[in-house]
């Protein structure tokens, strides 16, 4: 008793979801013509149907329906039947051997694929690698051939070039003017022992380098290479015969982009015949292949059985590839969306090892390096995103490895877990992964009906049979995530395809902003609470106008996002000892450190303070007080975005308020022109900050805008502080007596080793 497989299948409301121009196409390619074909379009034409509601007994208006069998029709089940009669004729290589049967009573082998009753279908194998393939009847094999012309540019003839363009009617002036530009070109060869030139020389071969048109005149020399090839191509599942031009068979030879060809045949046999057409038609044009270069594969089939034959192109042998990489695109036998990306990523990696020294320069304006990572790096890392774009899993693969760069960006480790994420993406001013990838294959959906290339055949038809394609997926999604009339109103659009790519680009992101693990982070919701987005322009855009600041406001950047560490922080991961949870190392005062104590109350850095700030360094210590223990305004947050008169609670008067947010106003000024001018309500505000000068007004101005110093002192401060911390580090590794160290009493060299006598 040998296993026989099975995979018992229910089609989900099967009468019910039969297309109706699918059905007619159907009865169409059985015969079903004239006035029986006519007599079902009129009567499905005339079809409507009411919806009645659950909560009342209301029907709702009448409209037509387009999908379905006519209920109680006599002849629907015979519709029905016709329509799926042929499911199961592509499985039936891969069903089970009916013993004693000859092979002549079924096509060519006596096999049975399964077993159907209306709608209720069972697939019979005689193995699970049979039932696989049966289940996964889309995956039929396609045969492929990479073909790269060698020197493509460089040896196209100009005779031929010529009578090609007369075929396709240029002919007069524009004719005579490319027969003169090409008459007189003259080349020269410089030799590789010397720096010497040769005599000049005419070239009859190869468009012209650097002029605009080659491009052009190389596409129409060879356009029509694969027409020839047409009979062999694959069958495109659902587009009519009849939308062809020029061919009666809607079938699909390959695909050209410049000088990258690949041939598209459904069997060997195909795939050879279009191979030897393609071989006669470059030897007609005087072209050559570059055989280690080609490849031939087959995309959900077996290598093996294509490693048995010997593929050749010009009379050279073409190897058989498990994977190529086709328009940068790294293919494989399975056509693997995980596998492009996985290849995506290490070519990014290998990039972002190159680029790295200039990443991490801070010395170099944040707005440069910003750009080469917009212009250079993340266009190379979405690169074919329109594949497989509007996926997660991707998506998330994909934003690990940009993460680490614009860590490096701003000047943290890239690995840096204190670094907020999406405070991150919003100070660099780019949106997130997902968006990115999910906006740019929204813009191929859009847009991919009306190109003129084989994407506008394949939006415009199709399969009905398929649940999973590529363009019934990108449409799903889009309607999940934007709605059905946001849709609509874009396609409408003039400018649709950009359109949809912004809205879809905007929704994701800020979807990505307000939910997820990464939002829950206490450095990112105090970016909000605090309006610190408001100031990431500034910062960016002064980047160019102080590029002597560079570094400054890289430290500054680098501190708005998270990316320091307390030392209460490290002592609660075991890098510090525990004491130094409640004492600063700075300043050795028993007060944690946080960043309100590093910017405006350690006294370790009172003289820097006074000699970076100025005028101002007298009021940045009285900013906690005020604010709440917040410094916030010093890195361009705003106190007022927090707090409101009508939420107060603490026993604040509307007076006390008010003068908050007066002097909340006048250090944001500051911060951002350098002017601070302040309107005291009374002058006991003054005297309690110690800018008394007689009057309810105070003002002065600095030499630069408030970030530019707030910048200057966190490069000044935090590398004696990392010092500090790295010898308090190596201190406590080295001395056994380090925890019970205290303020009042340190062992011998404790001193010098955080940097004090």
């Amino acid at each position: 008793m040998r296993p026989t497989y099975a995979c018992f299948i229910d089609l989900r409301k099967a009468f019910d979801r039969v297309p109706h121009e699918a059905l007619f196409r159907k009865l169409e390619s059985l015969g079903i013509r004239g006035r029986c074909l006519e007599f079902y379009r009129g009567l499905y034409r005339s079809s409507w149907t009411q919806v009645s509601s659950r909560i009342s007994d209301t029907l709702s208006p009448a409209f037509p329906f387009c999908r379905g069998v006519r209920q109680g029709d006599p002849s629907s089940p015979l519709l029905f039947d016709l329509f799926i009669n042929d499911l199961l004729e592509q499985c039936r290589p891969f069903g089970i051997r009916v013993v004693g049967m000859p092979e002549s009573c079924i096509g060519t082998e006596n096999r049975l694929p399964g077993l159907m009753f209306a709608d209720d279908v069972v697939l019979l194998s005689p193995s699970r690698h049979c039932l696989e393939a049966s289940m996964r009847k889309e995956m039929r094999p396609t045969y492929a051939c990479f073909i790269d012309l060698r020197k493509a540019f460089d040896r196209v003839p100009h005779e031929a070039l010529f009578r090609k363009l007369e075929s396709l009617g240029i002919r007069g002036r524009c004719l005579e003017f490319y027969r003169g530009l090409y008459r007189s070109s003259w080349t020269q060869v410089s030799s590789r022992i010397s720096d010497t030139l040769s005599p000049a020389f005419p070239f009859c071969r190869g468009v012209r380098q650097g002029d605009p048109s080659s491009p052009l005149l190389f596409d129409l020399f060879i356009n029509d290479l694969l027409e020839q090839c047409r009979p062999f191509g694959i069958r495109v599942v659902g587009m009519p015969e009849s939308t062809m031009v020029g061919s009666t068979e809607n079938r699909l030879p390959g695909l050209m982009f410049a000088d990258d060809v690949v041939l598209l045949s459904p069997s060997r046999h195909c795939l050879e015949a279009s191979m030897r057409k393609v071989s006669e038609y470059l030897t007609k044009l005087e072209m050559e292949v570059g055989a280690s270069k080609c490849g031939v594969t087959v995309f959900h089939g077996c290598v093996d059985k294509v490693r048995r034959r010997q593929w050749q192109l010009q009379g050279k042998d073409i190897p058989v590839v498990e994977e190529y990489r086709y328009l940068g695109i790294d293919l494989n036998c399975n056509l693997d969306e995980g596998f492009t990306v996985r290849r995506q990523i290490q070519r990014y990696r290998q990039k972002l090892h190159m680029a790295t020294p200039f990443l991490r320069n801070g010395r170099i304006p944040m707005d440069l390096r910003l750009r080469v990572v917009k212009s250079c790096l993340l266009p190379s890392l979405l690169w074919g995103s329109e594949w497989w774009g509007m996926h997660q899993l991707h998506a998330k693969r994909l934003s690990l490895v940009l993460n680490q760069t614009l860590r490096m960006v701003v000047g943290v480790h890239a690995k840096h877990t204190g670094v907020s994420i999406p405070a991150l993406y919003t100070e660099l001013g780019i949106p997130s992964v997902e968006s990115l990838i999910a906006g740019r294959r929204a813009r191929l959906w859009a847009k991919g009906p009306s190109m003129r290339t084989w994407i506008s055949q394949l939006c415009q038809w199709i399969p009905t049979f398929r649940k999973g394609t590529w363009v019934k997926n990108t449409k799903a999604w889009l309607l999940r995530r934007l709605g059905s009339s946001a849709v609509r109103e874009i396609e409408r659009s003039p400018r649709g395809s950009k359109a949809l790519q912004r809205a879809v680009q905007q929704v994701i992101h800020q979807k990505w902003l307000t939910t997820g693990k990464m939002t829950q982070t206490n450095t990112w919701k105090e970016y909000c609470q605090y309006a610190l987005q408001n100031g990431s322009a500034l910062l960016r855009d002064s980047s160019l106008d102080y590029p002597e600041y560079s570094k400054s406001l890289s430290w500054l950047m680098r501190i708005r996002v998270g990316g320091w560490s307390s030392c209460s922080r490290l002592a609660r991961t075991g890098i510090l000892d525990e004491q130094w949870k409640t004492c600063c190392p700075c300043c050795l005062v028993n007060v944690p450190e946080t960043l309100s104590h590093l910017l405006c109350e350690c006294t370790r850095w009172g003289p820097k303070r006074l000699g970076i700030f100025g005028p101002m360094a007298m009021l940045l210590t009285k900013i906690p007080a005020i604010f709440d223990g917040s410094c916030y305004s010093l890195l361009g947050g705003r106190f007022v975005a927090t707090t409101s008169l009508e939420e107060n609670s603490n026993g604040i008067t509307v007076e006390e308020m008010q003068e908050k947010k007066a002097l909340d106003e006048a250090i944001h000024r500051w911060w951002m022109t350098g002017e601070f001018t302040y309107q005291a309500c009374t002058r006991s505000t003054l005297v309690a900050l110690e800018l008394d000068n007689g009057s309810s007004q105070c003002g002065f101005r600095t030499d630069l805008p408030g970030f530019i110093l707030v910048g200057q002192f966190l490069e000044a401060v935090m590398g004696i502080r990392m010092s500090i911390i790295y010898n308090l580090r190596r201190f406590s590794l080295d001395s056994d007596d380090v925890k019970n160290t205290t303020t009042s009493r340190r062992p011998e060299g404790y001193g010098e080793a955080i940097g004090i006598a």
